[in-house]
């Protein structure tokens, strides 16, 4: 099926799985492993409770199987990797056709612009593309560098990017360039955006699902930020985004997670949505509640849950940074 006739859907559509790589001795995390290894196990069985888990683990390794123990729905698929933040490096996935056809898109991932060494996560695609798991989906492999943390779609061809992180990730290309390169891979309609430096701590550049994120084609959440300068600079930026239809975005405010470590670049914004569920970070501070019910109040028709997530936060994520959504076959937007 042409490049030209799938979508992007929003990440609120139905899902048929969520991929994660497991924290393994060998990662980054090995100074803090009991402590994520119990986040990303509560993470786990929130999903699994609703939907298929894919767990990238180490090959030969039986420590997540252990820890885990046997979870309906969970699929554990050996292959090396360099860290666990799959949504940066795992596919974007498109879907179309009247038979909910899918292309997963294996794009070129750096480490964030070269920060750390990725060369393991880079292949992660190449070698799901070759899993049985994941017959069903078309890879297709391109050149151009994009994070899945990076974009924000409301699965009717609008984009939402923070324009500062995909400058700093293509130094080389201008704007034009850029947006060029997104409209053909994505098959996006519209690209809007925000353009704010990242917090002290973020490493990402500044991910748009640490900042502002799509819960409704019409409706915005936000990520209050820790100064009135950035804060002001945010707002500002948001309420001058326009809907396809040349409507303001009704925007909802994410309270700031005050009580926990200042120096690093905590987000509600950075929740997870499953099917019929959203998981919302959670860093053992009063807010987390707040962030909670707002989100509850915001999506009425979902379960809202809260996921300890100050563990991953220590090294600058959360369960969104941690996952990757698997569409399931849609097929056209009706």
């Amino acid at each position: 099926m042409p490049h030209t006739d799938y979508r992007l859907p929003a990440e609120w559509e139905r899902q048929s799985a969520t991929l994660l790589a497991w924290p393994h001795p060998r990662s980054d995390w090995s100074a803090r492993l009991p402590g994520i290894q119990r986040e990303y196990k509560a993470l786990i069985e929130a999903i699994a409770r609703r939907q298929d888990v894919l767990l990238l683990v180490p090959p030969g390794s039986r420590e997540a199987s252990d820890r885990l123990g046997p979870l309906p729905g969970l699929r554990l698929i050996e292959a090396p990797y360099d860290d666990t933040w799959c949504r940066d490096y795992g596919p974007i996935t498109l879907v179309g056709g009247a038979g909910g056809e899918r292309l997963a898109l294996d794009l070129n991932f750096n480490g964030w612009g070269g920060k750390y060494p990725a060369a393991q996560d880079n292949r992660v695609n190449t070698l799901l593309a070759r899993h049985g798991l994941f017959e069903q989906l078309d890879f297709r492999q391109y050149l151009f560098e994009l994070e899945g943390g990076a974009i924000e779609c409301d699965g009717r061809g609008t984009l939402l990017v923070n324009w500062h992180c995909l400058h700093a990730r293509q130094p080389h290309l201008k704007r034009a360039e850029i947006e060029y390169e997104l409209h053909a891979l994505l098959n996006v309609e519209r690209i809007i955006g925000i353009d704010l430096e990242p917090l002290a701590g973020d490493d990402t550049d500044g991910h748009i699902d640490t900042l502002a994120r799509f819960v409704q084609h019409r409706i915005v959440v936000y990520q209050r930020q820790p100064d009135r300068q950035r804060q002001n600079r945010l707002v500002g930026q948001l309420e001058a985004l326009r809907t396809a239809d040349h409507q303001p975005y009704e925007l909802i405010e994410l309270p700031t997670a005050e009580g926990f470590d200042p120096t690093l670049p905590a987000s509600y914004a950075n929740f997870l949505f499953i099917n019929d569920a959203c998981l919302v970070p959670a860093y053992g501070v009063p807010a987390d509640e707040q962030a909670r019910d707002i989100l509850a109040r915001t999506l009425p028709d979902r379960e809202v849950e809260s996921i300890s997530s100050a563990v991953m936060m220590e090294q600058y994520g959360g369960p969104h940074c941690a996952s990757m959504h698997i569409p399931a076959a849609l097929g056209p937007l009706k």
